[in-house]
């Protein structure tokens, strides 16, 4: 019995010593965990806030590098353009030279001329009428009036001077006289048949001297002070290619009442015979002279690859084509700004066959190019 109770109060002892020993321990341990748990958050937090500031770091940086690389590839871009254009620029010469056979120049129709200065002015254009010269037509009628006994040409036939036209009888002496060609012309008039009373009140025949002929052009009463004699026109045939040029020689004063219009006058030689009275005309008036520049004539510009050019020779006898700027321009000739050179030999005829060959290598090699 005694045995158990001082068990007993052996445990009790322990247990007490227990519970003290965890009270004196209780205190100082619950301070040091709150304390250390408060610690261990502000690391916490200073280590969220690093996290978060190192993350806002690495955002700018990240955004930094990618507006890097934007720049860069804009650079590329930019570069790489430029290469484009230098290397097209430089292709335009290099793809384009042509060379020709002679047999291929001479059926391209070839022309070469040289870059010159001139004047390009203000033109007016004007209709008109190629009419006979008529300080060359004749009237021809009999000395004394008779019976016509031999009429021996037709309309359209050509006389030379001298030649016998006609025989007439004359009622006066009732003898025979005969009627000569007092010049070398075209019968354009006849009023004669054999057997039939003539007299010098009527003509025979009219007769037309055909190598030189007027080209009368109507001028409006708009236009009438602008026109002065010595002006040059050109001068097309309408509805054919024949073309010339002449200088307005006269210029009347009075206006016509059916056509509201007065008359210049330009005598035109005509030894072929090519420009017909009847034959109505239009005539490209120059009325002011412009300033001098540079110019070449107008079938020699062309549209190549979008690029207006003129085609010069080349140093190992081929063409070329050369960008320029063009200026003003008339019937003929066109004003050249930039790119070319006064006595630059240039082709000025055959222009367009240059053309058709690139265009058609190119659409060979690659649909398109040549537009």
């Amino acid at each position: 019995m005694n045995r158990i109770k001082n068990f007993t109060t052996v445990q009790f002892i322990y247990s007490a010593s227990i519970i003290a020993l965890f009270c004196l321990l209780l205190i100082p341990l619950g301070i040091t965990a709150e304390e250390g748990h408060e610690g261990h958050n502000h690391i916490a937090q200073a280590e969220a806030e690093e996290a978060a500031h190192d993350e806002s770091a690495g955002e700018e940086s990240h955004e930094g590098h990618a507006h890097s690389k934007l720049e860069n590839a804009a650079k590329e871009t930019d570069g790489h353009e430029g290469h484009d254009h230098s290397a097209q620029d430089q292709n335009f010469d290099a793809e384009f030279p042509i060379t020709l056979s002679d047999e291929g120049i001479k059926m391209a129709g070839i022309k070469i001329s040289q870059v010159t200065t001139g004047h390009i002015g203000r033109s007016i254009d004007l209709p008109g009428e190629i009419g006979f010269d008529e300080d060359r037509l004749v009237h021809i009628a009999p000395r004394f009036p008779g019976i016509a006994k031999e009429a021996r040409f037709r309309i359209g036939d050509f006389v030379r001077a001298g030649d016998i036209m006609a025989v007439v009888e004359s009622n006066e002496s009732m003898s025979s006289y005969n009627i000569t060609a007092p010049i070398s012309g075209w019968i354009i008039q006849r009023h004669i048949t054999t057997g039939e009373f003539v007299s010098g009140e009527n003509s025979m025949y009219v007769l037309a001297d055909l190598s030189k002929v007027w080209v009368n052009l109507a001028v409006y009463p708009k236009d009438a002070d602008l026109i002065k004699p010595g002006m040059k026109a050109y001068i097309n045939a309408i509805g054919t290619d024949l073309k010339t040029e002449g200088t307005i020689d006269y210029v009347t004063q009075i206006l016509d009442v059916s056509t509201r219009s007065i008359t210049a006058r330009i005598v035109l030689p005509n030894q072929s015979n090519r420009w017909r009275p009847g034959t109505f005309v239009h005539a490209l008036v120059n009325i002011d002279s412009g300033s001098e520049g540079l110019v070449v004539e107008k079938n020699a510009v062309q549209i190549v690859d979008g690029k207006t050019v003129v085609f010069i020779t080349n140093c190992i006898g081929g063409f070329k084509p050369v960008p320029v700027k063009t200026g003003e321009q008339d019937k003929t000739l066109i004003r050249i700004t930039s790119g070319l050179d006064r006595g630059t030999d240039y082709v000025s005829g055959g222009a367009f066959e240059l053309k058709a060959k690139i265009v058609t290598s190119s659409l060979g090699g690659h649909a398109g190019h040549g537009h």
